[in-house]
């Protein structure tokens, strides 16, 4: 019988024809190395996809730690940085990135601080979520978070939206040290927004002392998706026909509106019910 916890709501909110589910999907379709998400809607799908020779009695460890404080956390924190949840995170997404790499205007990573200010908050989030999600220290958790498909999807898609597309004119510039110069110009600004959150300057630390161990494998995920930007834009534009400003909409959501689209939480409700699967299955072995 499955157990109520904290993931299985969110999953159910994301099916296959959600505007956002499309979107990201398109996102990861645009390129052969890109990440490929199993199908799932709930804990037990999960389980039963990354781990069918799961035991009865670590089945129940699955759901133990999705109904855990720290898989709460880490799914608020989700909330928190995503636009589509009207969190703390106003400003950057895959409107205002196709809009900026389209020639709506020009962005510097090291100087346009709306857009640095969100590309870095986002990772400090991501920083913290897989901090509470995996167990270890920070490279042993971040090592585990690679191992999974949403790990790997989260990560090719905020190479791709955060920092790809927004600021494609600067990555040769920088010379693979985006996310470098990213979080030097704009990292204490995000910090700043984190700890606005109930028991922020907790999550503020906690982040900043995680995000060190992802620096360099999200930039070689930027280096690779950089060159595949214009196929990553526009089979994105093809399920948002409205995004650069037409009054078009699809199922139901304003391609203008591109932006509130809930992808951290969409992702982030993966990535929480793989790592309790994780969890389990290294406890079983």
């Amino acid at each position: 019988m499955q157990i109520k916890n904290h993931i299985d709501p969110l999953l159910a909110e994301f099916t296959p024809d959600a505007v956002t589910v499309r979107v990201a999907n398109a996102v990861f379709g645009a390129v052969p190395f890109a990440p490929r998400s199993p199908s799932y809607r709930t804990l037990d799908e999960c389980a039963r996809v990354f781990f069918p020779q799961l035991a009865p009695q670590h089945e129940k460890l699955v759901f133990a730690q999705a109904q855990s404080p720290d898989v709460e956390s880490a799914l608020s924190v989700a909330r928190a940085i995503d636009t589509g949840d009207t969190g703390i995170a106003v400003y950057s997404g895959v409107h205002s990135a196709l809009q900026m790499f389209f020639g709506g205007g020009v962005r510097a990573i090291d100087t346009d601080s709306e857009q640095g200010v969100d590309a870095a908050l986002k990772l400090l989030g991501m920083a913290y979520m897989i901090h509470k999600l995996f167990p270890g220290g920070p490279q042993d958790a971040a090592s585990a978070f690679y191992t999974t498909p949403a790990g790997q999807a989260l990560a090719f898609y905020y190479a791709s939206i955060e920092v790809a597309l927004p600021f494609a004119d600067n990555l040769v510039s920088l010379g693979g040290n985006a996310i470098g110069t990213l979080l030097q110009r704009h990292g204490g600004a995000a910090a700043g927004k984190l700890a606005i959150l109930p028991g922020g300057a907790q999550i503020a630390s906690t982040a900043q002392g995680m995000v060190g161990s992802l620096v360099a494998p999200i930039e070689g995920a930027v280096r690779q998706v950089a060159p595949y930007a214009r196929q990553i834009a526009g089979s994105a534009m093809q399920h948002l026909p409205g995004v650069m400003g037409a009054a078009d909409k699809l199922a139901g959501v304003a391609a203008t509106g591109a932006d509130v689209l809930p992808f951290y939480r969409y992702l982030g409700a993966r990535l929480a019910a793989e790592s309790c699967v994780l969890r389990a299955s290294r406890q079983q072995a």
